[in-house]
């Protein structure tokens, strides 16, 4: 069931995201050969006028094959003549010797609106998904008991084995009654050891809640908090954390409230997500912290055993990082296409298909070498964890 559901949701934001190309292609002019989610062998296909749609067996990414993004697959180089190709229809390849469909052959801003139509579309669907989570679920407001919430993976708590629903009754032998409380206590152990006393909600024995002790260290970290001190950023504040986020309630709000508030969750959710990136490229994050699909599929199942607002939650944040994956200036993705579009017009040259071609092989490599060290921080945590 966990890999359906991570199959599932990586194919409605995949599908979100080419069909935003495909639908700028088609409003611009641009002729359109196949429309495919997946790669790998085809499990589906089917052509439709001048389009073919397929479903492919691996379900890591898509694309849209448009007339003319890249003339040498269909003119051959030297002698300038159509190529054949047997994997198109008669009207397809009808379709690749109308040169005023080609998408190279188009202006500036259209073949900005195709590129920017991916990431775009995946931030309309961020929106919108907020939008219905608001009004079906709600803001999750914390509640002031001592009951967890959730376990940060790599965190003392998860190393302890603390799990999700258990309530803390004492710390160190001291009641506690409320989250305040708790966080109170942690905060004031300053990294030694905790005692914790819990009732486990979440798999009571005989009808009743289990009570363990459960012993850890709390980890002191410098919070993420940026001071302007003469003009100079500087971080200050440090804590003592043990990886637990308190227990939420959910109230529904109005049609006008989720409207704005969903803006608001797609704005701080992109903010979020482009400042983890530059902590990375900092070093201030370290790059273990990169998950792959393995990490992905992971994700998408836990969060749907919490509930659909937890897995919806989880599809806006993993479409909002699609999008900004994707705006980033690397040859091969929509932002290294823009970029080269952007650089043409600057220069008021075209730039050679050679100089696109190394650059894209160069984007590929970098992507390829980024999947392959995300995979095997995935394989890193299920092994050594």
């Amino acid at each position: 069931m966990t890999i359906l559901i991570s199959v599932l949701v990586l194919g409605i934001l995949i599908f979100v995201h080419e069909l935003g190309h495909f639908l700028l292609a088609k409003a611009n002019g641009v002729g359109v050969l196949e429309f495919a989610i997946g790669f790998g062998p085809k499990i589906w296909k089917k052509t439709i006028g001048e389009t073919q749609y397929s479903v492919g067996i691996v379900p890591l990414g898509g694309y849209v094959r448009m007339v003319g993004d890249d003339p040498h697959a269909v003119y051959d180089h030297n002698s300038g003549e159509l190529e054949e190709d047997e994997s198109l229809g008669k009207e397809q390849l009808e379709l690749l010797k109308d040169r005023s469909r080609w998408f190279l052959n188009k202006g500036y801003l259209a073949k900005s609106s195709i590129v920017l139509a991916g990431p775009g579309f995946n931030l309309l669907f961020a929106y919108i998904a907020s939008v219905v989570s608001l009004i079906v679920f709600g803001y999750a407001n914390p509640i002031d008991q001592p009951v967890i919430g959730d376990v940060i993976p790599g965190y003392p708590a998860a190393k302890a084995g603390l799990k999700r629903k258990d309530r803390v009754v004492e710390v160190n032998g001291q009641p506690v009654r409320s989250w305040r409380e708790l966080a109170s206590k942690i905060a004031e152990s300053n990294g030694a050891e905790l005692q914790l006393k819990i009732e486990r909600l979440s798999d009571p024995a005989y009808g009743k809640p289990e009570v363990l002790s459960i012993t850890l260290h709390g980890t002191t970290e410098t919070d993420e908090l940026d001071i302007l001190d003469s003009g100079k950023s500087r971080k200050t504040k440090k804590s003592v954390k043990i990886g637990i986020v308190p227990d939420t309630v959910r109230k529904p709000v109005g049609y006008g409230e989720a409207v704005l508030g969903a803006a608001l969750h797609v704005v701080r959710t992109c903010e979020i997500t482009v400042k983890g990136l530059w902590a990375m490229v900092k070093g201030a994050i370290s790059p273990k912290n990169i998950g792959g699909p393995i990490f992905i599929f992971q994700q998408a199942g836990k969060t749907a055993k919490k509930g659909f607002d937890y897995l919806l939650d989880f599809m806006i944040f993993l479409s909002v990082s699609l999008a900004i994956l994707n705006l980033l200036p690397i040859p091969i993705l929509d932002g290294g296409h823009l970029m080269f579009f952007t650089i043409e017009v600057l220069s008021r040259k075209p730039l050679s298909l050679k100089t696109q071609a190394m650059a894209n092989q160069v984007g590929m490599l970098f992507l390829l070498g980024l999947m392959a060290f995300a995979l095997w921080n995935d394989i890193d945590r299920l092994l050594f964890g």
